[in-house]
Formats: structure tokens, C-alpha cells, sequence
């Protein structure tokens, strides 16, 4: 389906994730340390990356500046996961370039459809993903494309 990043430093709670992000069908690339998370964002070009905000060394907000700042990684949709859910929280993320905030604890159900609803909001991202749904709806049945019209 798609490649998601997550940067967190619990090992449990990294675990978590991985499970029901795989569960879902996305590839996982896992990070602990957040201040390689500009390197492998470049090295593997994910669709979405995911960054807990408190972490030693470099918290997420930093994370998500670093990211925005470099031209191949500035277009990857973030998301928050974090158990800093304040409203100040919230609105801080948001200006630092996430583009959604998934409190801690949360259920499968809202980190999937958190990281979809993210990878949707890339507008390459949105494109190809419209292109492939409609050529399931309305197959080409043969006919190259230079025909087709």
C-alpha cells in the first residue's frame, strides 16, 4: 500500500504501531532515533511519516522543521503521535508542517485512518492514488493508450 516512517523511541510502542500499520498492508521503516530522520526520509522516500514529540536528543517539533526545510522531504505529509495532546500542542505541530496530530493512546482504527487520511493529502500522492481507482473501475480491456479516447 504505502511506506510510512515512524520516529519513536519507545520500543513498545513503536511495536505497537508496526503491527497495525502492517496489519493494513503499509511497509514500515522504523526509526529511534529522531536525528536520522531527515537521512532515511531521503534514503527511502516514504509516503508518510510519523514522529512522536517527545524524544531525547531532538523532540518532533524539531523533527518536523528539518523535514519541511529539505526539498525532497518537504512534500511528505506528518504526523503527530504523541501523548502531548494540548491544544498548544496541536497548533504548534501544525506550524512546525505537520499536517495531522494522533493522540496516544489510540485504537487501530484511528492510527489507520489517520496515516491514510495523511497519505491522501500529498497531491501526488492524491493523484496517483485517484488514477489507480479509476483504471480498477474503468479498465483500458486491451486498448493502448494512444487509442484510448
Amino acid at each position: 500500500m504505502s511506506k510510512i516512517l515512524l520516529i519513536e523511541d519507545s520500543i513498545t510502542q513503536l511495536a505497537l504501531m508496526n503491527l497495525y500499520l502492517r496489519d493494513s498492508g503499509h511497509t514500515i521503516i522504523n526509526l529511534t532515533n529522531p536525528k536520522e530522520a531527515l537521512n532515511k526520509a531521503v534514503l527511502y522516500k516514504p509516503h508518510v511519516i510519523v514522529t512522536d514529540l517527545m524524544m531525547p536528543e531532538m523532540n518532533g517539533f524539531e523533527v518536523c522543521r528539518q523535514l519541511k526545510k529539505h526539498p525532497e522531504t518537504q512534500n511528505i505529509p506528518i504526523v503527530i503521535c504523541s501523548a502531548k495532546n494540548h491544544k498548544i500542542d496541536r497548533i504548534w505541530g501544525m506550524k512546525q508542517g505537520a499536517i495531522a496530530h494522533l493522540s496516544k493512546p489510540f485504537s487501530r482504527d484511528q492510527l489507520v485512518w489517520t496515516i491514510n487520511k495523511a497519505r491522501l493529502s500529498s497531491p501526488k500522492n492524491y493523484q496517483q492514488y485517484r488514477l489507480c481507482e479509476l483504471i480498477e473501475l474503468y479498465p483500458l480491456e486491451g486498448k493502448p493508450l494512444a487509442n484510448v479516447g
